[in-house]
């Protein structure tokens, strides 16, 4: 949200946010108005809706980009056209039957309902009738990312210290990642490639199961858990990354709902390996940008791992693939103005 607010602006667009509090109190200067509440959660809706209306009668509202169905709460009725956005996570599959009466009169107020994958359009739909807004399916765009400083390429060099291949995983630790399935086909990567490493980016509540995972196979000397790192480490790692790895799966109504951070390794000229659960595919494109297979299965995941890591030149052709969908079709100049479109359905 932040990203499309900065995009509106840029393309010469009037902006004003209205958003909670940030959890940091580090500095946050924009160009554009940010209007922020702190106050509990009926009363931060209220205040929102109140705060909006006393905007709408200073000065015409073009539309409203909500950033999911729960927020369309806090936007008084008509002040302009609303697009509210799906990411998959808020939409369960089982929902009860009052929570899918919430989503749905939510959405019908909408002019679109914007997705970020096929498969998360699909969850949308179900709570949608045949008179309700349309589901518009928009990848999200990535940022470009800062170019790798000398200084992290250094670094990671050093934990590399000459082994490959390297794979990476960078993302929030929890089970669905599919992090533990690429652990335990390690050993058998390792019989094949013996100086193969595994670097694993970023925090969360998986940490502790996954470091014991990595101890009972004994493969801690192959794995490093990284933590959380930032954007030039980051880019460093996938610079220098043979493979992005991350088979994520269903784990209850937890999946994957799309996947920024297989765009963020194409960005870099990385195939992904990714799992065919959820929104990935619209992520990765099988046998095109990565790979896709079934992440809840360990030999599917070890077979494609030896794969990938054992055929340079399919690499070399899913990472170019990749690299050139992510810079020229993934990218805000494309998707703006499907945004903006929205608002007009």
């Amino acid at each position: 949200m932040t990203a499309l607010a900065d995009a509106l602006a840029a393309a010469g667009e009037r902006v004003a946010v209205f958003a909670d509090r940030p959890r940091s109190r580090e500095a946050f200067a924009r160009p554009y108005e940010i209007r922020r509440f702190g106050q509990v959660r009926p009363l931060r809706g209220w205040m929102k809706r109140r705060a909006i209306a006393q905007a709408a009668d200073l000065a015409p509202i073009t539309g409203v980009f909500a950033d999911s169905w729960k927020s369309m709460a806090a936007i008084p009725p008509g002040p302009a056209p609303i697009a509210v956005f799906a990411h998959g996570a808020e939409l369960p599959p089982d929902a009860s039957p009052r929570r899918a009466r919430r989503v749905a009169s939510a959405f019908s107020r909408a002019q679109a309902v914007i997705a970020n994958s096929a498969y998360t359009a699909g969850l949308a739909r179900n709570f949608l009738s045949a008179a309700s807004p349309p589901v518009l399916v928009v990848p999200p765009p990535i940022i470009a990312p800062a170019e790798p400083t000398a200084e992290a390429l250094a670094e990671i060099d050093g934990l590399i210290a000459g082994r490959g291949p390297v794979l990476v995983t960078v993302a929030r630790l929890e089970p669905r990642k599919g992090i533990d399935a690429v652990l335990r086909a390690l050993p058998a990567v390792r019989r094949e490639f013996p100086q193969a490493v595994y670097f694993v980016a970023g925090a969360g509540p998986d940490l502790g199961r996954l470091q014991a995972l990595a101890a009972s196979l004994r493969i801690e000397e192959a794995t490093r858990f990284l933590g959380r790192i930032d954007e030039a480490r980051k880019s460093a790692l996938l610079t220098r990354a043979d493979l992005f790895a991350m088979p994520a799966r269903r784990e209850g109504n937890s999946v994957e709902g799309y996947g920024l951070a297989y765009v963020e390794a194409a960005w870099r000229g990385k195939p992904s390996l990714a799992g065919r659960t959820g929104g990935a595919a619209d992520a990765v494109i099988d046998d095109e940008t990565g790979l896709l297979c079934n992440g809840e299965d360990d030999a599917e995941v070890t077979a494609a791992l030896i794969r990938l890591l054992g055929d340079e030149p399919l690499r070399d052709r899913l990472g170019a693939a990749a690299q050139s969908r992510a810079q020229k079709e993934l990218i805000w100049p494309v998707a703006l103005p499907q945004y903006l479109a929205a608002l007009r359905r």
